[in-house]
């Protein structure tokens, strides 16, 4: 029975491309594609969409073999590009000073996203269980954030940001000034308040394995 590798390498060798060109096509290195086609580890899903949609197939013909000729399934309502990945310090600084952000790195996103959407790398344990430290989360600075949005903020006076949920609070007592909150998801951490710490928001966060909020 023919296996997802061995189906990857035929349609490579269809197109008379070389591993090192197909993964420039979709964002991997020519070790990836290698490992796929021997069958060493399986793509991720977006790399899965990514090569249906560049060999013009289904990610179910890649995955099981399912559906040939007329039967393939384009994946058009999809739209797949690559946006950058930032570090803590990369986000603040592009927060900070709105710049265009500089990474060596790009990760693709899937479906309808903002212009100017970018990965941030998590780091730390704050946000468990709900996100984890390493996890990648798609993050558009044109949006403003919804009660309990998924928001990264600036701390006043820092470069470096933070990642938590958002949640307004309505307006202080004694200024009559309007406050918010950021809510951690490990207890063991605190929420950090406008009113004592001031923060300004930077992005919400749409994507990260499933859609967080639509744009």
């Amino acid at each position: 029975m023919e296996t997802l590798g061995q189906r990857v390498l035929k349609l490579r060798k269809d197109k008379k491309m070389s591993r090192e060109a197909l993964g420039a096509k979709i964002g991997v290195s020519k070790t990836a594609i290698k490992n796929w086609e021997d069958d060493e580890n399986a793509p991720k899903l977006e790399y899965l969409q990514l090569l249906s949609d560049y060999f013009k197939c289904s990610v179910e013909y890649l995955t099981d073999g399912t559906g040939d000729g007329d039967n393939f399934k384009k994946i058009q309502e999809k739209s797949v590009r690559r946006a950058p990945v930032l570090n803590y310090v990369q986000a603040g600084e592009f927060c900070e000073y709105h710049d265009e952000a500089i990474s060596d790195e790009f990760e693709p996103v899937i479906g309808d996203a903002g212009d100017n959407v970018y990965w941030i790398l998590l780091e730390g344990d704050s946000m468990e269980p709900d996100f984890k430290s390493g996890e990648l989360v798609l993050i558009d600075p044109d949006m403003q954030p919804n009660p309990a949005d998924y928001v990264i903020a600036l701390r006043k006076g820092e470069k470096k940001v933070t990642f938590k949920k958002w949640r307004p609070r309505g307006f202080d007592e004694n200024t009559g000034e309007e406050y918010s909150q950021l809510i951690p998801s490990n207890e063991n951490y605190p929420i950090i308040d406008s009113r004592f710490t001031p923060f300004s928001i930077c992005g919400v966060a749409v994507q990260r394995n499933q859609v967080l909020r639509k744009s």
